[in-house]
């Protein structure tokens, strides 16, 4: 009997991965539709659960993701970039819920059975969230250490100049995204007494997003970025269906352009609920999204597909630690590192 090989554990990792990615968004969906019908009334975004029975398997849930997102690597860097990106708005997303000055207004109303109290409650934000970023500052620390980073900027030998700038625009955009969503939330979250915190972020004209709002728009946002990599531009149109890669785009572009869907559904049946009828659309298309990932690499390591996609108009590093390795092969990822034949 022979024994199971490092790719293969990676292969079986990777892929455990991917299925918690499916997993975990359906049993968020489930859990607050199945939630809804037994109540008889539906929240006007998920994490407006957070107030009642929900909020273990929300929370929970989120942070699942988030963990999976971060540890997941992809197969060029920016996708890698976008996945740590997502998963680190997926905890803001978990821990500041939406509505969060009027939950802590319940709470001064009608006090928990272990008497916490609101400022309590901050404190403990306080303490949790400041701990997520000194963590997300190491990792960041580790990318920066290992050269990954600088190959966003400094582009490996034979990538156009389209390509080259478009990644160091992405980068240096996103990174100023971060930043000053986390000035903003610490700032809010440090910068008055507990008992004055109320999460509000920033008003747009007559459009108020909370800081919840806010990570759940960069969020989704990171999630389309890296579903968007693993198709057109990256690779080439007319090899997407060969390649197994075309409905990624078609996700991608339900993710975007076809929000207009579920805002459709709900200026016409329900104004009110508009904003989780969104969620509920992205948590699908985002596990539909690895549903057809994990698919096409079932179908690759079987042998009925050969991913020969060609490189598209723009290009990501591959992961390696340096430029002279921006080909290498990520272990469990049978399409990582090369493009086209050459990664066969």
């Amino acid at each position: 009997m022979s024994d199971t090989t490092g790719p293969d554990i990676a292969r079986l990792t990777y892929g455990y991965l991917r299925w918690l990615l499916i997993c975990l968004p359906a049993l968020l969906f489930a859990v607050t539709m199945l939630t809804a019908l037994g109540s008889g009334e539906l929240e006007t975004s998920i994490s407006a659960f957070y107030g009642g029975p929900v909020r273990d398997v929300f929370v929970g849930a989120m942070f699942a993701i988030a963990a999976c997102l971060v540890a997941y690597q992809g197969v060029g860097l920016l996708e890698d970039y976008a996945l740590n990106g997502a998963g680190f708005y997926a905890v803001f997303v978990a821990l500041v819920p939406t509505g969060f000055a009027g939950l802590m207004d319940d709470l001064r109303a009608n006090p928990s059975p272990d008497g916490a109290t609101p400022a309590d409650h901050v404190a403990y934000l306080r303490i949790a969230l400041t701990g997520v970023v000194v963590l997300c500052g190491v990792l960041f620390a580790r990318e920066l250490a290992s050269g990954r980073l600088r190959q966003l900027v400094v582009a490996p030998a034979g990538t156009s100049t389209p390509a080259r700038w478009v990644n160091r625009v992405f980068l240096l955009l996103t990174a100023l995204l971060l930043v000053g969503f986390l000035s903003l939330a610490m700032g809010q979250l440090w910068g008055v007494p507990a008992e004055e915190v109320t999460m509000a972020g920033i008003s747009l004209g007559p459009v108020q997003l909370a800081i919840h709002d806010l990570a759940a728009i960069f969020l989704i946002a990171s999630l389309a970025v890296a579903v968007l990599t693993n198709t057109w531009p990256f690779y080439r149109f007319g090899d997407l269906w060969s390649a197994g890669r075309f409905f990624y785009l078609v996700v991608f572009a339900l993710m975007t352009i076809g929000a207009l869907v579920p805002v459709a559904v709900a200026a016409a049946f329900a104004p009110d609920h508009l904003v989780i009828l969104i969620e509920w659309w992205e948590i699908a298309l985002f596990a539909l999204f690895w549903a057809l990932e994990t698919r096409r690499e079932a179908r690759q390591a079987s042998g009925r597909l050969d991913d020969d996609a060609s490189p598209g108009p723009l290009h990501q590093p591959r992961r390696g630690t340096g430029p002279e390795r921006s080909a290498e092969r990520v272990p469990g990822r049978p399409d990582a590192g090369l493009s086209g034949p050459a990664a066969r």
